[in-house]
């Protein structure tokens, strides 16, 4: 299919290697002495504790992070700095993501307000929103997700963009250079004053993606190359935002494609086939804002539009298989009002509605539906700071869809702060929540069921927060333990009646369980040194309870592709302009059966660690700033695989080169 765009990368990069150099010799051409470095003192920013967080799990992955990570994508991010595990099918491909043990529906993603859900399948691919694309991201976990919306039985996740009013004139330019063919491109340009701010965001991602590796897939087993594994994503974000006395107002427009050759399992030995998928989306949101002293009035309004086209062939018998041309619109609009009647009591209005308009049609199987849906949800939230130790909050949800009504969704929190306890916290959170069928699950043909109930969830967790900082150093630390139960868990398994396809049903009652653990650490060495520490631990346990034991042996065991351990680790080490930065991201052992059974025929996928080091250094000329950083991936060539016969790529390395001035 034609693409409805196309984004020049060598235009990219002419543009702005001139704009790069022209400021660079204009503001050095003034100069009569250049310092190779500059000492920067640290800043540190606390605030008081906010009420409208009273008893919710939320934390927030800081600016720096996001800098380090800017060239890689949302998933990749989150594998990093998070407890939440990534299911990913391959470099490139396919990434959902699973919190606290749930399934990949059971996360949701909101940007600037906005659900990006599919409305389709429930899940979101993470691997197509780049990390250059957003300037925060904070996490619900659990029934504090209640916050943000319905649906998230494990958590959201909240990205969004924001202005810098101080901004007068700055141009941000990155590239990589990659192992397998692969070119990364970025390119930020904004202008504005203190009332008006436009900025252009733009990207490009290609790679052959030709990683040699070893197949133990087929007989005899031998070193290959991965083949139709190439892949390219490009994107735009548009930002305006303007302010006047009390009202603000913003508009971001982000259009994207991709295009990914998918490629066979190891295990696969028949006809050679052609297997792509190509996505194309256009969201925007836009916002009107009006303040007051104790006051907030906020309307959001926002669009989604997809269109999901996969094409499987085989080459050599020239048969088609699939050719399945999908469209997903979803159309949004909230109305939020805040009021603060005084630092003790902060109450939140919220009426939110939704339109979803989904078109199926696979041209070779000459299957397909279309549906709509209509939702609407209420917000009612109270949080109470009842003393100087104690706060709690009462949020409740009310929603509609399709003709059902979910009358009440509550979510309970409480906080306690003991002055003895310095800055220590215990949060706790009690919620009850609900997850509608995805539309596939009621419609897709053939196998959908229209009868599907919606899986309904109890949750609770609690946290002990603990921090402590003096002038040169700071450490700080939560332990978490969370349970839920969600029944009517929906599945898809062979139909019943003994035909081809599988079907869906409400077929489990889950019992998930765990605990999260998070540490960070700075230390300043003196005016020119740093170190930073952080680690995340998650324990998840996540079983099928329902299941009669003498017919179905997966009662009480691990559900398939959740691994019970996942861990992170990130040191950087800063020394004048120098830096090195090692990130380890773990994985437990998952399973690919229901019942657990490791054999030969019953495969597991084994624990591993990754080990990822970036060197670099930074130069300083007046206005301009540029770094160059190496990066080794999989530093000790690790073999594993993240999905079942799908190879992961072993030791590779990355150039980085970037430039950024700012008036």
């Amino acid at each position: 299919m034609k693409p409805k765009y196309s984004i020049n990368t060598s235009l990219i990069f002419k543009v702005s290697l001139c704009i790069v150099l022209v400021c660079f010799f204009a503001e050095e051409i003034k100069a009569q002495k250049l310092n190779d470095t500059i000492s920067l003192h640290e800043v540190k920013i606390f605030g008081k504790r906010k009420i409208e967080e009273a008893g919710l799990h939320v934390s927030h992955i800081d600016t720096l992070e996001l800098k380090m990570m800017k060239t890689l994508t949302i998933s990749e991010l989150l594998s990093s700095f998070s407890p939440i595990f990534i299911k990913s099918y391959g470099r490139g491909s396919t990434a959902t993501a699973s919190f606290r043990g749930t399934a990949p529906s059971h996360t949701q993603l909101y940007w600037n307000g906005i659900k990006l859900n599919s409305p389709m399948r429930g899940d979101v691919d993470f691997s197509l929103f780049p990390v250059y694309f957003i300037d925060d991201i904070s996490l619900l976990y659990g029934g504090s997700s209640i916050k943000s919306g319905s649906g998230a039985l494990g958590g959201s996740v909240l990205i969004g963009n924001k202005p810098d009013w101080t901004d007068k004139l700055s141009f941000r330019y990155v590239q990589t250079i990659e192992s397998f063919s692969t070119k990364k491109e970025y390119l930020n340009v904004g202008f504005g004053n203190g009332r008006f701010q436009f900025k252009t965001r733009l990207f490009s991602d290609e790679s052959k993606n030709d990683f040699p590796y070893f197949n133990y897939g087929v007989l005899p087993m031998h070193q290959t190359v991965q083949k139709n594994a190439g892949y390219s994503k490009q994107g735009v974000l548009q930002e305006i935002y303007t302010r006047r006395n009390t009202h603000f107002f913003s508009a971001k427009l982000w259009a994207s494609k991709s295009h990914r050759n998918l490629p066979q399992l190891m295990s696969f030995e028949g006809d050679v086939r052609k297997e792509t998928m190509d996505d194309q989306n256009l969201r925007g949101v836009f916002s009107w804002k009006h303040h007051t002293q104790n006051s907030k009035l906020e309307w959001v309004g926002g669009l989604n539009l997809n269109d999901i086209n996969y094409f499987r062939a085989s080459t050599e018998a020239s048969f088609v298989n699939f050719d399945s041309r999908n469209r997903e619109q979803s159309y949004s609009n909230q109305i939020d009002f805040d009021w603060n009647p005084g630092e003790f009591l902060h109450l939140n209005w919220n009426v939110n509605s939704s339109y979803h308009q989904v078109s199926v049609l696979d041209r070779a199987q000459k299957l397909g539906y279309k549906h709509d849906r209509f939702e609407l949800s209420l917000l009612n939230s109270i949080s109470i700071m009842a003393s100087s130790e104690v706060s709690l909050s009462l949020l409740s949800r009310s929603d509609l869809y399709d003709n059902h009504l979910i009358g009440f969704i509550p979510s309970f929190g409480l906080e306690f702060t003991p002055a003895k306890w310095g800055s220590s916290t215990v949060k706790l959170n009690l919620a009850r929540n609900y997850h509608q069928p995805g539309l596939n699950d009621l419609y897709w043909l053939p196998g959908g069921n229209p009868n599907l109930k919606p899986e309904k969830g109890y949750s609770g967790d609690l946290t002990i927060r603990y921090s402590d900082k003096n002038e040169n150093s700071s450490i700080s630390g939560q332990l978490s333990g969370f349970a839920s139960f969600i029944e009517n868990w929906i599945v898809w398994q062979p139909s019943a009646n003994g035909a081809y396809y599988w079907e869906a049903s409400n077929m489990k009652k889950v019992f998930a369980r765990g605990l999260e653990i998070q540490l960070s650490f700075q230390k300043n060495i003196a005016k020119s040194a740093s170190f930073n520490l952080k680690a995340n631990y998650s324990h998840s346990a996540t079983s099928n309870l329902n299941a009669v034991p003498s017919v179905d042996e997966s009662r009480g065991k691990q559900l398939i592709y959740i691994p019970k351990d996942k861990a992170n680790i990130f040191a950087e080490g800063n020394f004048k302009a120098w830096h090195v930065k090692i990130n380890a991201p773990f994985t437990g052992k998952r399973y690919t059966s229901s019942n657990n059974v490791e054999s030969d025929f019953e495969k597991v996928l084994n624990p591993y660690w990754l080990i990822n080091l970036t060197a670099g250094k930074s130069f300083h000329f007046k206005s301009v700033w540029m770094d160059l950083a190496l990066n080794i991936e999989n530093l000790a060539n690790t073999d594993y695989m993240a999905i079942l016969w799908r190879p992961m790529p072993g030791r590779y390395y990355s150039l980085t080169v970037q430039f950024q001035y700012k008036k």
